[in-house]
């Protein structure tokens, strides 16, 4: 079996009993100009940032490669309509650092039955690139003390910094448990614990604490 890549719970894989992927990747990228007319000469261009990219591709799903076409369209229609940002794995690594949502579906049903089964759908997906706001610290003061409201009654054993391109985050310390994000090259996290190999980031969060990924420092 060949995993090729994954978008949220929809895996992109091919094998003897399933063949699930897609074609035409495209991936647009922009910049952000503001124009400001000159009287009497042509209009001053002033940089105001890098845009949001696009990424588009098509899937087709047959019920002959080992796959439910309505089961798996019904998985990214529910990435849409909640509103679900994920990041797009090519390979093992995300193809870009920020994650993504369903902007679009086009879906065209075909070989459809008497009984009203489908057996193959077309999806055009659109994807937008989703930047994550990161929520400041809140602190609250008690009898003259300020104490970090972060969500996590334990003390922290430290903070660790990424020193690879990405890491997994599971929900549980080890390699079987589900993949709930990445850490990317530079991130600091908070750790609270280390147990058997892997950090608690709180939150039923985990990362594996293998020193080839990242550095720890106490206190």
């Amino acid at each position: 079996m060949a995993i090729i890549g994954s978008f949220g719970d929809v895996i992109f894989e091919v094998s003897k009993d399933k063949i699930l992927t897609f074609n035409d990747l495209e991936k647009k990228s922009s910049a952000r100009w503001n124009e400001h007319s000159i009287a009497g000469n042509k209009a001053k261009l002033e940089f105001d940032g890098p845009g949001l990219a696009d990424l588009n591709f098509n899937i087709l799903l047959r019920a002959e490669h080992g796959i439910n076409p309505m089961k798996q369209v019904s998985r990214l229609e529910r990435m849409q309509n909640r509103g679900e940002a994920h990041h797009f794995i090519l390979g093992q690594k995300p193809i870009m650092i920020n994650k993504l949502v369903v902007t679009d579906l086009t879906e065209n049903l075909r070989n459809i039955d008497q009984q009203g089964n489908v057996f193959t759908i077309e999806v055009t997906v659109s994807l937008k690139e989703y930047v994550e706001s990161k929520t400041p610290v809140k602190k609250t003061t008690t009898n003259g003390k300020q104490t970090a409201a972060a969500g996590n009654s334990k003390k922290a054993l430290g903070t660790m910094t990424i020193t690879v391109k990405s890491v997994h985050i599971r929900n549980g310390p080890g390699t079987k448990h589900k993949v709930l994000g990445y850490a990317m090259k530079n991130d600091k996290l908070t750790v609270y614990e280390e147990k058997n190999g892997w950090y608690s980031l709180g939150g039923g969060k985990y990362i594996t604490s293998n020193k080839s990924y990242s550095t720890l420092k106490k206190g």
